[in-house]
């Protein structure tokens, strides 16, 4: 009966031990666990900064097409319509323009299509292009 008894103790201790050695296990590559659940969540933002821009230029090649964008529109009106565009740069001067924004397709890779709105001194569109 003894026997039993320390027989039994000694399986619950070994169980017990393994239990708690288990979680030092776990706890010794908590950061190595945090920083892959972390890379996850950036990964799906990512992603779903890439689907936002998509639909958006997206939206804009469509209004182009369908002759909904003209000229003299206000840059800060494109842009509340199919947000910021990834590069703005000043024109060259004999271009007759002021600045150049240019939205891209990001699922384009290097032959990605371009968009590019040209402006004047007051932010005004004087034209555009798809590439």
């Amino acid at each position: 009966m003894l026997k039993n008894k320390i027989l039994l103790l000694f399986i619950l201790s070994l169980g017990l031990a393994g239990i708690f050695l288990s979680g030092c296990v776990y706890l010794a590559h908590l950061d190595e666990s945090m920083f892959l659940k972390n890379f996850d969540n950036n990964q799906k933002e990512m992603q779903a900064e890439i689907d936002k821009e998509k639909d958006s230029f997206s939206q804009l090649k469509s209004d182009i097409e369908k002759g909904h964008l003209h000229k003299g529109m206000k840059k800060r009106n494109i842009v509340s319509l199919y947000g910021e565009p990834p590069l703005c740069r000043p024109a060259q001067p004999q271009s007759g323009f002021e600045e150049t924004c240019i939205y891209r397709n990001p699922a384009g890779g290097m032959e990605a299509e371009l968009v590019l709105l040209n402006f004047d001194a007051k932010h005004r569109l004087t034209n555009w292009k798809a590439e």
